[in-house]
């Protein structure tokens, strides 16, 4: 396993903004030593995934174009993302929704029901104003800048934060890269949302578990660690290299 967790540290060394690197450079972003870089990159030019240009630097094969060809046309992140919540939600026994933005909502896309639930959560298809509770926080820090400025000048009257108090919270969730909120949009609940990444590595996505705060803040560092994992799988799984990790 640990010679294909390098082979792809190679592959997701090449960015937009890098798609020719020198053998030295690959090195240093996969941080291995040049002779094992070497093999490495030898063995994904014998395998068509390289081309080594005449100046001697390396670019992705049009191979790879092909495949992205067969990923884009048959999967969708709810794909992805069901089965790490259905996992999520045996661990938990709380409520996993995936969560995507629509117009000024956030819009529950897919949901796995809690198995002992104690309260109304979300249904399938459910929207939301993007300014309440862990879901709608975690899409909305995440919108471009323009797109987010827009949702917050219509912030409603009577909304517990003023709009500077809402930009810096959401700075802050864009930073960590999930929110916690407790009672914030169905009372006496807790909720845990992060952000899923796309292959852009934009947070379009939110998948939150939910359920009674009495029962989850009892759990919450578990339940958050457990969530972050599943962040972390579900966007490599999308095409995002946030979380690569060379070892």
């Amino acid at each position: 396993m640990r010679a294909i967790d390098r082979i792809f540290s190679v592959l997701d060394a090449f960015t937009p903004d890098r798609p020719k690197l020198a053998l030295q450079e690959i090195s240093d972003r996969i941080e291995l030593s040049k002779a094992t870089t070497f093999r490495l990159v030898n063995s994904l030019c014998d395998a068509g995934y390289l081309v080594r240009l005449d100046d001697q630097k390396y670019c992705l094969s049009m191979k790879l174009v092909k495949l992205a060809g067969v990923v884009a046309s048959g999967l969708s992140v709810r794909d992805i993302a069901h089965p790490i919540m259905v996992e999520i939600g045996k661990k938990t026994g709380e409520t996993v929704s995936l969560n995507a933005v629509v117009g000024m909502d956030r819009v529950c896309i897919d949901v796995v029901e809690a198995s002992s639930r104690l309260m109304h959560i979300v249904n399938l298809g459910e929207h939301a104003p993007l300014f309440y509770g862990a879901t709608g926080k975690v899409l909305l820090a995440h919108l471009p800048k323009d797109e987010q400025s827009a949702i917050i000048k219509a912030l409603p009257t009577g909304f517990p934060m003023s709009a500077q108090e809402l930009e810096a919270r959401l700075e802050e969730i864009r930073d960590h890269r999930y929110a916690i909120t407790k009672s914030e949009r169905v009372v006496g609940s807790l909720a845990i949302s992060v952000a899923i990444f796309d292959i852009n590595d934009r947070g379009r996505y939110a998948v939150t578990l939910t359920g009674p705060e009495e029962r989850m803040r009892v759990e919450l560092q578990r339940n958050l660690e457990w969530m972050l994992e599943a962040q972390s799988d579900i966007s490599s799984k999308m095409g995002t290299g946030i979380f690569s990790v060379v070892s």
